[in-house]
């Protein structure tokens, strides 16, 4: 990963220009100064496997350019020019254009140049350089660039063997639909390019868009595209793609006009024929490697923790080798679905900030009682039961999340806090291509961006710099998975504890009152980096990892 560099020389004020190079994860926006403190060179640290990325901030410039660009094979580089959206009137470099390094004006007072770097698998261990020449207004800067390649290999995206499975809601209408109101691409061209891109970056979608059946008996052919489920599908996944991958069944959250196949998420009874046919299908195709799972219900009470029960037994009988999630918390009201029965759910997908538990009011505290880790305690409970633990996050949670408007490192330190507690899997529900019905998104996005982590291209999707800190996140996470194999869990905890609140014997949790740390949370949860050190702070966590993972 990038490495701090010597500072002192690092951005050479030439004519009030600066150039400088940061961690990826650093928080740029359009004149505020930089977070952190800049670099001369691009120092990496990487597995074979992986892609990651450095920011080269160029201050106070009216035009940019890269030129001679290099890097010894089979590393390959690739740049891209930080394109500002305003989310809510808040301007932020968040769309990353492919671009050739050729000149263009800056679009703000800063303008950062990403650097992506791709390890290919199978890259033996060793040190490769390269470098680039930085123009701004006829000030040129070379940048060294070195890339240290540790034995170490990521598994392939599409293995569920140590991988992060993932579950990020995709609207793929929505995106073709924009592409061709944008550019005049066809669906049918733009909508199988989304699910490459996706696989590319280790997310696996929660939908199949206009690979969903459509029928009782499962995947239909068809001459119109759009119509053509079985054909759309095989677009969509190819040889397997994906390490997790989604029973196209719908949920609690899907209108009823929308359900896939006709079949309601609440009469889990009639499904098994469907559940038969696309088993079939995907047996056809050599899909069944994967980790296959159904969402069936989101967030249930009670009468919906019993409606699981009964999905449960339905997918279990009737699609051999799959699997339930449901988000929610394990607790002594569902115990009948992690008890070792065939209605058991096989992942519970916590959201993060009830993955501990509560403040303790004094009185309870003076009894020698604690709230702090209610809900950990059920956790593991159901965890020595065989059942695995996911997580899921939406904004205003008070935790690390993947909104536009927070620091730019939240989305990675999401990951870090997944591999710290040995969550299996993520959840995203709130979508990665969900656009306003009129507007431009490269122009501006709703919100705080918690719909949009990918926008619409003429020429394939474009990557938002929130997304490649998801990828960097979930390659972190798998990295962490090695020292934990090898090492053990008081290895990972002392790895991250420049980044969590967190000793060799545990973690240290915060909230308002009754915790061992006092925060501003009533959820207990540990102490995290969210600051100006937190950018070079998760890649000196990654090569403290690597050499680990290595050793």
């Amino acid at each position: 990963m990038l490495a701090a560099g010597s500072a002192g020389s690092a951005t050479r004020a030439v004519r009030g220009i600066a150039i400088g190079v940061y961690p990826s994860a650093t928080t740029v926006r359009a004149s505020s100064p930089i977070p952190g403190q800049a670099a001369d060179s691009i120092v990496l640290d990487a597995a074979a496997g992986e892609q990651l990325d450095s920011v080269i901030v160029v201050r106070g410039a009216g035009q940019v350019e890269v030129g001679d660009p290099t890097l010894q094979a089979p590393l390959a580089l690739q740049l891209l020019f930080a394109h500002y959206v305003s989310f809510d009137a808040t301007l932020v470099p968040d769309a990353l254009l492919p671009w050739d390094g050729s000149r263009r004006a800056a679009e703000q007072r800063n303008q950062p140049l990403w650097v992506r770097v791709t390890v290919p698998a199978g890259t033996a261990a060793g040190t490769y350089a390269g470098s680039l020449d930085v123009v701004a207004d006829g000030v040129a800067k070379t940048v060294p660039i070195t890339v240290h390649v540790f034995p170490v290999s990521l598994p392939a995206p599409n293995d569920p063997n140590g991988s992060l499975l993932t579950a990020f809601h995709v609207a793929a209408q929505s995106y073709g639909n924009e592409v061709n109101r944008l550019y005049g691409v066809p669906g049918s061209t733009s909508v199988p390019e989304l699910y490459r891109f996706l696989a590319a970056y280790r997310v696996s979608p929660s939908s199949w868009g206009y690979g969903q059946p459509r029928a009782v008996s499962g995947y239909q052919s068809d001459r119109r595209w759009w119509m053509d489920d079985a054909g759309q599908m095989v677009s969509a996944v190819g040889d397997r793609a994906f390490a997790a991958m989604a029973i196209p069944i719908s949920n609690n959250r899907t209108a009823p006009s929308n359900y896939v196949a006709g079949l309601s998420p609440s009469q889990p009874e009639t499904w098994c024929p469907y559940l038969q046919a696309v088993h079939g299908f995907w047996q056809s195709h050599g899909w069944l490697a994967s980790y296959p799972y159904l969402y069936g219900e989101d967030e249930p009470g009670p009468a919906g923790f019993e409606l699981v029960g009964r999905q449960a037994t339905v997918v279990h009988r009737c699609f051999p080798g799959g699997h339930v999630i449901v988000t929610g918390n394990p607790s002594e009201e569902n115990r009948f679905l992690w008890n070792g029965g065939s209605d058991d759910v096989d992942d519970w997908v916590v959201l993060a900030n009830r993955y501990y538990g509560k403040y303790t009011v004094p009185k309870l505290a003076r009894e020698g009682r604690s709230n702090a880790t209610y809900q950990l305690k059920l956790i593991d409970a159901a965890r020595s039961r065989g059942k695995s633990i996911w997580a899921y996050t939406y904004p205003n949670t008070h935790t690390p999340g993947f909104t536009a408007t927070e620091p730019l490192s939240d989305g990675r330190m999401f990951f870090a806090w997944a591999a710290l507690e040995d969550i299996r899997g993520v959840l995203y529900g709130e979508g990665t291509t969900t656009y306003a019905a009129h507007g431009n998104p490269l122009d501006s996005v709703a919100r705080d961006g918690s719909f949009v982590l990918a926008y619409p291209g003429r020429s394939g999707p474009i990557a938002s710099a929130r997304l490649e800190q998801i990828r960097n996140g979930i390659e972190d996470w798998e990295i962490m998975r090695l020292v934990r194999q090898r090492h053990g869990a008081a290895a990972v905890r002392r790895i991250l504890g420049t980044l969590f609140s967190t000793t060799a014997s545990g973690v240290e949790l915060g909230c308002t009152v009754g915790c061992q740390l006092k925060t501003a949370t009533p959820f207990s949860w540990p102490a995290w980096s969210h600051d100006a050190s937190t950018a070079a702070k998760l890649e000196q966590v990654e090569s403290r990892a690597l050499a680990a993972a290595s050793s």
